[in-house]
């Protein structure tokens, strides 16, 4: 049987690291272990990595000794990263204009269409818009 596949925006990625104030981290976590124990697999825009510990550094209450092990355990869960390239990046300002949401929004959409599976996001700019790939929000999703 073939493993699910989807793409995962960074909004998510934040929950993995960060519960304090965060709604459905046990949701978000469910994700990260179902990946990890290969159940399923896991897209990311490269661009992940930089949103998610951006939004990390952010956050007061996580030590810079917990930002940086957030950052190796991120990479150490070795997410199928989706390269960014002019195609794609042309194809996300479009996508963007259309939908009314950001470039880096966008390009998770892109990663999505581009590997015909759903965006799931935590998002709610995302939710509910016509992005040309099934939306799933966080708390709807389930393994496949």
């Amino acid at each position: 049987m073939a493993r699910q596949t989807l793409v995962l925006d960074a909004s998510v990625g934040v929950k993995w690291f960060s519960g304090i104030g965060e709604a459905h981290v046990p949701q978000a976590r469910a994700i990260m272990r179902a990946h990890a124990d290969e159940d399923i697999i896991l897209i990311v825009p490269d661009l992940f990595f930089h949103e998610v510990s951006s939004a990390l550094v952010h956050k007061k209450t996580i030590s810079i000794d917990l930002l940086e092990e957030s950052i190796t355990a991120m990479y150490d869960l070795n997410l199928s990263v989706f390269a960014a390239s002019g195609k794609r990046i042309r194809e996300a300002v479009r996508l963007a204009r259309k939908a009314g949401i950001t470039e880096y929004d966008a390009c998770y959409a892109i990663a999505a269409i581009e590997n015909t599976c759903p965006l799931v996001t935590a998002n709610p700019r995302h939710q509910g818009r016509t992005l040309g790939c099934q939306v799933i929000p966080i708390d709807q999703w389930k393994i496949a």
